[in-house]
């Protein structure tokens, strides 16, 4: 006998899940957890009651907001976790080929500097945020999702409008900001402070994040100076072997091979100059980069 179709649940989560998963890990910064919500969801579906079934209308919202709230009972669970992290921790980074069109579209959502702020925020805060500038979601369409009033959502929105709007950095051209960073490994790997310095705002912060498994530097290390003096200082203790180029969460990045741990940066900037530094050399941390990166010209 032909197997039985599948029911309009179960098809419209499968039709939907690269999206579901992408909103997921918006929300949570970690791709393998953004999956097992998803999957969660999934098998919500198909033990649902078919009366229930029956009465959903629109199965897209449906399934988003199942989604959001498994991601925030999700979050909450490793915000805490992730206050006894070794050093910073700094969101996942993902080959934009594991991700679906429409989120690479709206690419201000996905970048890592983007995902980074988004950890000052509480989880419902960050729902309504994510929903809200990734998917253009309503006050009042926000509030159905988080079962809160319209009014709440507004209060949310405003305070981290308030909170991330002067930290939040403009976006730039790809081609700007690739110029930026092949200047930036350059001056790395010729050990040139005065050159680097250049290329960094007076007021960058650099991030790093080892994971208590690569040395890295637990605090932010904050100032033009004393970043180019870390990095170089990190490139004659263990030199850059192989550098390459690449499309992570919407925005260039460089992977730097060395003897025993692999970095990956991005760089926010404004005025020619990089604001913020992301080092993220956490292994455990880089492997859902696939075929991102090729050699850097040059």
């Amino acid at each position: 006998m032909p197997e039985a179709a599948p029911s309009p649940g179960v098809a419209q989560w499968h039709a939907q899940r690269g999206q579901l998963t992408a909103l997921a890990y918006r929300m949570l910064g970690q791709w393998a957890q953004a999956e097992d919500v998803v999957s969660a969801v999934g098998e919500q579906i198909l033990s649902m009651d078919p009366a229930t079934a029956t009465g959903v209308r629109r199965w897209e919202g449906y399934l988003r907001a199942l989604t959001t709230r498994r991601a925030i009972d999700a979050l909450r669970s490793v915000q805490q976790q992730r206050t006894e992290y070794v050093g910073t921790w700094l969101p996942e980074p993902v080959d934009q080929a594991l991700l679906p069109e429409d989120a690479v579209a709206n690419e201000s959502m996905l970048r890592l500097g983007v995902l980074f702020l988004l950890e000052e925020l509480s989880a419902p805060a960050r729902a309504a945020y994510v929903l809200h500038h990734g998917l253009g979601y309503s006050s009042s369409q926000i509030a159905n999702v988080l079962e809160v009033k319209p009014a709440a959502v507004r209060q949310m929105l405003s305070r981290a409008a308030r909170k991330l709007g002067r930290a939040q950095a403009p976006q730039r051209e790809e081609a700007e900001v690739k110029g930026l960073l092949a200047r930036i490994v350059q001056a790395i790997e010729r050990a040139d402070v005065p050159e680097l310095v250049a290329l960094l705002d007076a007021q960058v912060v650099l991030h790093s994040d080892g994971g208590g498994q690569v040395r890295a530097a637990l605090n932010p290390v904050s100032g033009a100076d004393r970043v180019a003096r870390f990095l170089i200082g990190v490139q004659r203790k263990n030199p850059v072997g192989n550098v390459s180029l690449g499309q992570v969460n919407g925005a260039p990045a460089l992977l730097m091979e060395r003897e025993g741990r692999t970095d990956l940066l991005t760089v926010d900037m404004a005025a020619g100059a990089a604001t913020r530094i992301l080092l993220i050399a956490n292994p455990q941390k880089l492997g859902h980069l696939g075929a991102a990166f090729g050699r850097l010209p040059g």
